[in-house]
């Protein structure tokens, strides 16, 4: 088939349709008038036919070879085709074993004549599509896992940050100084960050830091900070490379699980010790016991027999007051996983102050408290009254016999946690003899009716149940002073 047939060359021009013929490339015409197509050998071999084994035909082209989602934009383009701009696109046409990309050029020459061409370009489209959606899937990547590029100069130590950086650091501009980056990193960290700066850019040594940083918008988060030097052939650095990777959120759960472990451990280590005092008291109060109905049952006094039993009885009484005493510590845990509430420290004060009224009267106490600085706090309202309760009892419990009893309760914050201070000049506690035994179970180190020393054990359990803490000082005949710490 001769595309060409008519047009005039001289002897010596080589036939221009033998060549079109000869190459990969397909090369068709349309007369508008008559409807009349005519398609090159290429344009058949681009498609994989032979002539005469399809239609050649304008209609069996739009309408069948190419692909639907296409047609818009070559049928755009034979309209708005000239001679003095020609632009390609790129359509899909339905060769002889499938859909192949091809790209397609139209030409309007005057009268009613168009042409066009038609390369098959499916290997480059492919590829092209591919590293499309390899880099769609890195940006994706990146931004899931919130990573950040950033360069350095070795010589102006002028930093480049990517876009993903820029949004990071909540900045505008893309070049910062090396100062000035610091300046957003928190103090306890910039140290070293700069000491890893510095060896990176002397010796080549790449860091991996993880730091706090704080950006213009007062933002806070945690962040990783990856870097390798950009050596000559001389071994000089001339550039640090580096990520920066927004890592608050995978930081705060890593700190979470460490709180859970942390509680977990102290939960198991109470349960350990709770365990072994049950056992050892328990089995006291049981051996105990069998030894005196051992002593009943053998002795022929009545009256011997009558003391036993009356030891029998206080014996029993005291494991029952053993037993509940358990039953409430082995209910501490429970209960502390219930939900917390705003409390009104002052009134919540007040109210226990209310039920050890008669105590306070009768002991003519000065209790004062000062609630000024954090006048409320999420907390168990049980544990919370249970802590006032027991350390506001031992202070009028231990109170000095020369002195009148001075008590005083206040709230105080520090590091963004809740402190309850309770001092009192008691009788004071000495130390260096009894500290290590102070928060022990039936501990109890002064003479007293109602001493049990299950109060402050209690108490400590509760607090460190809540993931708090409770400290003591103290001084003989001068006083004692509690600190918890509540959040």
């Amino acid at each position: 088939m001769n595309v060409f047939e008519n047009a005039p060359f001289d002897d010596d021009s080589p036939d221009l349709a033998e060549i079109i013929n000869a190459t990969a490339a397909g090369v068709w015409t349309f007369n508008v008038s008559t409807k009349k197509a005519i398609w090159s050998l290429g344009f058949y071999k681009c498609l994989g036919y032979e002539p005469g084994e399809i239609e050649c035909s304008h209609v069996n082209f739009v309408e069948n070879l190419l692909y639907h989602e296409d047609k818009n934009a070559f049928l755009a383009s034979v309209k708005n085709s000239n001679a003095a701009d020609v632009q390609a696109i790129h359509i899909r046409l339905l060769t002889k074993t499938g859909y192949e990309w091809f790209q397609s050029t139209t030409y309007k020459h005057a009268g009613s004549i168009i042409s066009g061409t038609l390369i098959n370009v499916h290997s480059y489209k492919l590829r092209l599509l591919q590293a499309a959606a390899v880099n769609s899937a890195m940006t994706a990547t990146t931004s899931l896992a919130k990573l950040a590029g950033w360069e350095m100069n070795a010589i102006s130590k002028k930093l480049f940050l990517s876009n993903e950086a820029l949004e990071i650091l909540q900045l505008q501009r893309t070049e910062i100084t090396t100062e000035l980056f610091l300046n957003f990193i928190d103090p306890a960290d910039r140290t070293a960050l700069h000491t890893a700066l510095e060896a990176c850019l002397q010796t080549g040594r790449p860091f991996d830091l993880n730091v706090r940083l704080r950006t213009l918008r007062n933002s806070a988060f945690w962040v990783r900070i990856k870097a390798v030097a950009i050596i000559n052939d001389l071994g000089e650095c001339q550039m640090v490379k580096g990520i920066l990777q927004d890592i608050h959120l995978t930081k705060h759960r890593e700190d979470e699980l460490i709180a859970i472990l942390n509680t977990f451990s102290d939960q198991n280590s109470r349960l350990q010790n709770f365990t072994h005092i049950a056992a050892h008291n328990l089995r006291s109060y049981v051996g105990n016991l069998q030894s005196m109905i051992n002593l009943h049952e053998e002795s022929g006094c009545p009256d011997e027999r009558e003391k036993i039993f009356t030891q029998i009885k206080k014996s029993g009484n005291n494991l029952n007051f053993t037993i509940e005493h358990l039953n409430e510590i082995a209910k501490i845990d429970f209960e502390a996983s219930k939900e917390k509430t705003l409390i009104d420290l002052e009134a919540f004060f007040k109210n226990v102050i209310d039920v050890l009224q008669s105590t306070v009267q009768a002991s003519q106490a000065i209790i004062s408290s000062d609630f000024t600085c954090c006048p409320s706090v999420y907390y168990l309202p049980a544990y919370l009254e249970s802590i006032f309760h027991n350390l506001l009892s031992n202070a009028l419990k231990y109170s000095h016999p020369d002195r009148v009893p001075i008590i005083h309760c206040e709230s105080k914050m520090e590091d963004d946690r809740v402190y309850l201070t309770v001092e009192d000049n008691g009788l004071g506690i000495d130390l260096e003899k009894y500290g290590h035994k102070v928060f022990g179970m039936y501990q109890t180190f002064h003479t007293h009716d109602t001493a049990q020393g299950i109060g402050l054990f209690i108490t400590r359990n509760q607090v460190e149940a809540m993931g708090g803490n409770i400290y003591i000082e103290s001084a003989v005949d001068v006083g004692t002073k509690f600190t918890i710490m509540l959040v």
